[in-house]
């Protein structure tokens, strides 16, 4: 697949206007004052977006739903796994990690379903790039270790970026970067595919672009669900295009005007059952 994304992207191009280090002029410039994080300009799990207005004007707490606490816990997974990996430990102990996290975050709603969705993961992912490392070391057999890992993993997870030229938070995180391949990678846990979701790694790609000047052509979004003691992976792998970008830089402005001039969107009509404020929206 990214053997077809690449020369389209190559051929297609992006305009100039739309690379992220070109921050200081129309369209990217932002106008708002506000600095909104990366999830608020492109979650549209709000039908109206007023969970952005909750959060940044009336300053209203969301609420850790099971749903929230899984996804916060999976990207903990994801960040520890792939550390020791990258210092070589391939044989790490899930208990001892899963001890340490319920310890660090106190009682945690749902904790036994939980473990029995995060253990699978936990053995894919050690499985997986255990593999990749024998592969490389078959490979390149006078590569020495630090080489070889480089290769086989080559993953910045959880890299924290600052959005601050585009009008984003400073503190951003994105949740994987391929430092060999230029992809921008955003994990999502549960539920079905949302064609929103392209614009996290769209977002990324911009701040990304912002801050090193080198260009981000192309995205993945995934999608985590587990069902039956298994694991199941949706990837959407996408060329970010003028459209995506444009229609990035539509909702982050939309968003940051809504909270710079306080205006209340109104709440939706359909509220999903999931949302982190429905208890105080009204």
């Amino acid at each position: 697949m990214i053997n077809r994304i690449l020369p389209t992207a190559r051929e297609v191009g992006i305009s100039p206007e739309l690379r992220g280090w070109n921050w200081w002029k129309e369209p990217l410039k932002p106008y708002q004052p506000a600095q909104i994080s990366m999830f608020s300009v492109c979650g549209k799990f709000c039908p109206t977006g007023r969970d952005v207005y909750l959060t940044y004007v009336e300053r209203k707490p969301p609420k850790r739903t099971y749903e929230i606490m899984l996804g916060a816990i999976t990207h903990n997974l994801l960040e520890y796994v792939f550390e020791e990996v990258r210092r070589g430990k391939f044989e790490l102990s899930f208990e001892d990690w899963w001890r340490n996290e319920l310890a660090r975050r106190g009682q945690v709603e749902g904790a036994q379903q939980m473990e029995g969705c995060l253990r699978p993961l936990w053995d894919y992912l050690l499985t997986q790039t255990k593999s990749a490392y024998l592969e490389a070391k078959s490979s390149h057999p006078f590569a020495t270790d630090s080489q070889l890992l480089a290769v086989a993993v080559p993953f910045l997870v959880e890299h924290k970026l600052d959005g601050s030229l585009l009008g984003l938070s400073g503190t951003l995180s994105v949740d994987c970067y391929d430092y060999l391949r230029h992809i921008i990678f955003d994990v999502k846990v549960g539920g079905e595919r949302r064609d929103f979701y392209r614009l996290y790694p769209t977002g990324y790609a911009l701040v990304f672009e912002s801050m090193y000047e080198v260009p981000v052509d192309v995205g993945c979004s995934i999608v985590l669900n587990f069902r039956d003691g298994k694991v199941q992976i949706s990837r959407d792998l996408f060329f970010i295009g003028d459209d995506l970008r444009s229609w990035w830089i539509e909702e982050r402005d939309r968003k940051q005007e809504m909270v710079a001039q306080k205006k209340d969107p109104g709440r939706a009509q359909n509220c999903p059952p999931s949302c982190m404020f429905l208890e105080v929206c009204s």
